[in-house]
């Protein structure tokens, strides 16, 4: 008899919340994580309105509100020239967020809270500082793992152990894309002037996102190539500021801002997926598929992915898993990959934001699709991009 029915590797938001969501059905579940709680984790910190709704069905979302956070309106884009564009989250048509705003929140909290509730059911064992080093196999199925905690048996088990999966690398699904690699530097200041919006600052060699996740701290995020990284040479806090000061808008918002805690740095980021399940194990979140973070909706891919696999799980279907989740996420990831094509062309990024900024029905739109409640199709139209291009056309912000 196996040990578990299902093994879960990795406890961040995709792993802990499908141990939730297998849990609340009851089925016997192990969720391994090599980190131990509270951990701090590299991340933008921002969750889109349809994350907060699946923080929702968990039942989570009070805790999460109750912890440190800020909720955000919508994304302001600042371009290489200073042209800013502000997209609000709102309605269109029978397309509406569940929430009408996006959270923002440090790791270490939504982490550990996401981990304790999964903790909290009956069914789920947890066990934290467990390194898995490589699948168990019986006649090509996977059966379990083996790592630093011993070995672990079940039908099923699930790779949710991030962008450098050991899971993905042993299945051979999935590789790193060495074509969009990418490395964040992360900080957190207070003393910042700042909106109730997230942020992204274009520049070269890469852009900030910023987010304030309490009510005097914001979060940094500087992602550069891997060109750029090896600038650092070890001294992270420098090459932040270095490239901060370089901003005029960042250098004059930073002027009094004092630091809390360390400077991080996390990469490479990037993976491409050839496929999510192999005989009795599947990928979820990030160690399936991770684009670059511009677009910001890594925690709902990884939040509503593990929603997708408990429904595949509890019915028997792993099989099935692939398709629902290409009919799900195939078209945002299209268009999160062909953002890549243009975000480090200023020339072409200047042109679109100057568009955007000038149309705001347009930012809108476009900030609705990355806050993950109108498809990408919505956007992805002969009309969307005659309007986003031509020169001589304004749009109504009713759009």
């Amino acid at each position: 008899m196996s040990d578990f029915d299902v093994i879960v590797v990795g406890a961040g938001p995709a792993g802990s919340a499908l141990a939730s969501f297998l849990g609340r059905r009851g089925v016997r579940t192990a969720l391994l994580d090599k980190e131990r709680f509270p951990r701090e984790k590299v991340c933008g910190d921002y969750m889109s309105p349809e994350a907060v709704g699946v923080l929702d069905r968990l039942g989570i979302l009070p805790a999460v509100e109750a912890a440190p956070h800020r909720q955000l309106k919508g994304m302001l884009v600042h371009s290489y020239d200073g042209t800013r564009s502000r997209g609000t989250y709102r309605p269109f048509g029978r397309f509406a967020p569940s929430r009408p705003y996006g959270i923002a929140i440090r790791r270490v909290l939504l982490d550990e809270i996401l981990f304790r509730h999964a903790q909290s059911f009956a069914t789920v064992t947890t066990f934290e500082g467990f390194r898995v080093d490589r699948l168990l196999r019986e006649g090509g199925r996977v059966v379990g793992v083996e790592g630093s905690g011993g070995r672990l048996s079940a039908p099923f088990v699930v790779g949710a152990d991030g962008v450098r999966s050991v899971v993905a690398r042993e299945l051979g699904l999935s590789e790193m894309a060495r074509d969009h690699e990418r490395f964040a530097v992360s900080a957190y200041f207070t003393g910042v002037p700042h909106e109730d919006y997230g942020e992204l600052h274009l520049g070269l060699p890469g852009y900030f996102a910023m987010a304030p996740v309490d009510r005097d701290v914001v979060h940094f995020n500087f992602v550069v190539e891997r060109g750029s990284i090896a600038e650092a040479r070890g001294d992270l806090v420098g090459y932040f500021r270095r490239h901060a000061v370089a901003n005029p808008l960042l250098r004059r918002r930073l002027a009094w801002a004092a630091p809390i805690g360390p400077v991080r740095a996390t990469g490479p980021m990037a993976r491409r997926c050839r496929g999510t399940v192999a005989p009795g194990s599947i990928l979820i979140g990030d160690a399936a598929e991770f684009v670059d973070p511009f677009t910001g909706e890594g925690i709902f891919i990884g939040l509503r992915s593990a929603e997708l696999a408990a429904a595949a799980i509890a019915d028997g279907r792993l099989d099935r898993f692939e398709a629902v989740r290409t009919a799900e996420f195939a078209e945002k990831f299209r268009l999160c990959w062909r953002i890549q094509k243009y975000l480090y062309r200023p020339r072409i990024a200047n042109y679109i934001i100057r568009r955007l900024a000038a149309n705001p029905g347009l930012a809108d739109r476009l900030t609705a699709v990355t806050g993950d409640y109108l498809p990408p199709g919505e956007v992805a139209t002969l009309g969307f991009y005659a309007a986003l291009l031509n020169p001589f056309t304004r749009v109504a912000a009713a759009l």
